[in-house]
């Protein structure tokens, strides 16, 4: 096993100290700051990853029947699913945007998941249950010669997790608690004697952990999100299965129920189908935008909100524009089958030769 890099775990261990209390939340419910404690103390997850080009291209095949192939990465061919090394390597040097997100998993053992088969690294514990994904941002770097190099000479690379802020929302059964992981990835250094590598990618993840409630026969009129305002410049319309699904948990290694067994789904969390997972609707939202780009444009960062759920079997619609005034920014929305907004994101570009250091 690769040790963590002697340089990065120095400045870890640094930053790694249990963080105290900030004065803000000594007006702020004991819950709250009792949580913030717990969770915030807890010592970075470090998780390596070689980064083969191989769960990549799993990842187009799994979404090539679901987008257009103009929305497929530069090099990939559907009708090749089985590319020779030297071919996969060639065409893949560098991820895709999103496609990190199936990488890096949190390992745990079978014996150590949660009844909804997620894991506990993140989760506040009783009576918080229940998971669900809120949002997040990410931030590239192409600046530096810092980038997602699948190269087979690369050392691989190394994902430190953290949770860095805990809040609570709502009042009794439906109180709330919202969880803000940092993800922060870089090459590993541990054989390089030079200036220690940059992050490649921040990512936060906002997660909501909910009380178990009474389950309630789901609604038969649609619930809806936000309503729409905008025309987009380009959409892609699709309809997830619950075959995309499955595989895109076996994928990321993500076992939650939720997005695979439909009765636990319904009778247990109280959904109508199986949800698709806030990381996918990620990368397909990153998907459809990358090829709207300019071919000197590449992607600086990605903020985004999860405002209703999606489902398998029913149709969503994943939209892009441009800012008529900011022309670095694009609004990057998914409609749901009942109309408005279930996923509202915002993505700011810049040109290839600037350097985009988070």
């Amino acid at each position: 096993m690769k040790s963590f890099g002697v340089k990065s775990l120095q400045r870890s261990l640094r930053s790694s100290s249990p963080n105290p209390i900030p004065k803000s939340l000594a007006r702020c419910s004991s819950t709250q700051a009792s949580l913030y404690k717990k969770l915030t103390s807890r010592p970075p997850n470090r998780i390596f990853d070689d980064l083969s080009p191989m769960l990549s291209h799993r990842l187009n095949i799994t979404l090539a029947d679901f987008l257009p192939p103009s929305c497929y990465p530069p090099g990939f061919d559907r009708n090749d699913p089985n590319p020779s090394i030297e071919r996969r390597h060639a065409r893949h040097r560098t991820l895709p945007p999103g496609h990190h997100l199936v990488y890096f998993p949190t390992q745990v053992p079978d014996s150590e998941l949660l009844p909804d088969g997620t894991d506990s690294v993140q989760s506040p514990g009783e009576p918080f249950v229940r998971r669900m994904w809120a949002g997040g941002s990410l931030k590239f770097s192409y600046g530096g010669g810092v980038s997602f190099d699948t190269d087979s000479r690369s050392e691989g690379y190394w994902c430190e997790e953290q949770v860095k802020n805990v809040t609570m929302k709502g009042e009794g059964d439906n109180e709330k608690a919202f969880v803000t992981i940092e993800r922060r990835i870089r090459e590993d250094d541990s054989k390089k004697d030079e200036v220690p590598s940059h992050d490649a990618v921040i990512e936060t993840r906002d997660l909501v952990f909910m009380k178990k409630e009474k389950v309630q026969p789901p609604p038969k009129k649609l619930l809806t999100g936000q309503t729409e305002s905008l025309n987009p410049d380009f959409s892609v319309s699709m309809t997830p299965t619950k075959t995309l699904l499955a595989r895109f948990s076996g994928l990321s290694f993500n076992a939650h129920f939720i997005h695979l067994d439909p009765q636990y789904a319904r009778e247990v969390e109280g959904h109508r189908d199986l949800l698709v997972h806030g990381p996918l609707s990620l990368i397909m939202m990153l998907s459809v935008l990358n090829p709207q780009l300019k071919e000197h444009e590449r992607i600086s960062s990605f903020d985004y909100r999860n405002l209703a759920p999606l489902y398998a079997n029913e149709e969503m619609k994943i939209c892009v524009r441009r800012d008529r005034e900011k022309k670095s920014r694009f609004n990057v929305w998914i409609e749901g089958s009942g109309g408005g907004y279930a996923v509202k994101g915002s993505a700011l570009v810049i040109n290839q030769g600037e350097v985009g250091n988070g």
